[in-house]
C-alpha cells in the first residue's frame, strides 16, 4: 500500500513539476544534478520497489550461515517496512518541496535519516544472522553469541545517535551535513570494533577452560 501510494503520488505530481527538477545534492547540500519531471517522479519509486523485491527474495530464500536462525516474521516485516518508509519519505519530501517552488534543505533529510536510525536501533537487538540486514562481518556471522551481543550494543548506540540527530538536524547546513558521520558511521564503527574484540575475548576464555 505504501509503494502503491508512492507511485500514485508520483504520477499526480509529474505534471506539476518544473521543467528541471533537482535530483542530487553534494556533501555541502548544493544541487549538482538535475533531471526531467519524468525521471524525478519515477526513479525513487522504482528504486524503492526494486529494493523491496530484492529483500523479499532474500527473506524467502534459504541462506546458509553457520550461526543462522530464522528471524521472527514480525521483525522481518518491520525491517522491510522501515526501509520502504525511508525511501518513500525521501521521495515525497523532494517532490513536495519542488512543487512548492522551494529548495530541499539538509534539515528535512537529516530529520528523516535520524528517525530511520531510531527505528533501526530499536529493531537491531531482535535481528538474527541473515542475508541482508545487520552488522554482517565474520565475527557476527560465525558466532551467534557475538551476533546477539554486538547487535544489542550497536542497537543501543544507534538509538541514542538517532535521538541526538533529531534536534541536531535543525543546525545550519554545513554542520547538519556532518550528521550521517555522527549517527551512522560512528555507531557502526564502534559496533564492528566491539564484535572483533568480543570474538577475541570469547576465544581467549574458551582456550583457558580445562579439558574434560
Amino acid at each position: 500500500m505504501i509503494l502503491a501510494s508512492s507511485w500514485l503520488f508520483s504520477l499526480w505530481a509529474m505534471g506539476r513539476l518544473p521543467a528541471r527538477v533537482p535530483t542530487h545534492w553534494n556533501l555541502r547540500g548544493e544541487i549538482d544534478g538535475w533531471g526531467s519531471p519524468l525521471m524525478a517522479s519515477l526513479l525513487l519509486p522504482a528504486m524503492a520497489t526494486g529494493v523491496y523485491l530484492v529483500i523479499l527474495a532474500f527473506d524467502w530464500g534459504r541462506m546458509d550461515f553457520k550461526a543462522a536462525r530464522d528471524m521472527a516474521p514480525r521483525t522481518t516485516r518491520q525491517v522491510r517496512l522501515l526501509v520502504v518508509l525511508l525511501l518513500v519519505g525521501l521521495h515525497g519530501l523532494i517532490l513536495w518541496t519542488t512543487m512548492r517552488g522551494g529548495l530541499l534543505h539538509s534539515s528535512g533529510l537529516m530529520l528523516l535519516l535520524s528517525l530511520f536510525i531510531v527505528g533501526l536501533g530499536n529493531l537491531m537487538p531482535r535481528l538474527e544472522p541473515n542475508a541482508w540486514v545487520g552488522i554482517r562481518i565474520p565475527p557476527t556471522l560465525e558466532n551467534r553469541e557475538v551476533w546477539k551481543r554486538t547487535h544489542r550494543m550497536g542497537g543501543r548506540w544507534l538509538l541514542i545517535a538517532g535521538l541526538i540527530g533529531v534536534p541536531l538536524s535543525l543546525l545550519p547546513e554545513p554542520l547538519a551535513n556532518l550528521l550521517p558521520l555522527l549517527i551512522i558511521v560512528l555507531p557502526l564503527l564502534m559496533a564492528t570494533v566491539y564484535a572483533y574484540w568480543l570474538r577475541h575475548h570469547l576465544d581467549q576464555t574458551s582456550s583457558h577452560l580445562p579439558e574434560v
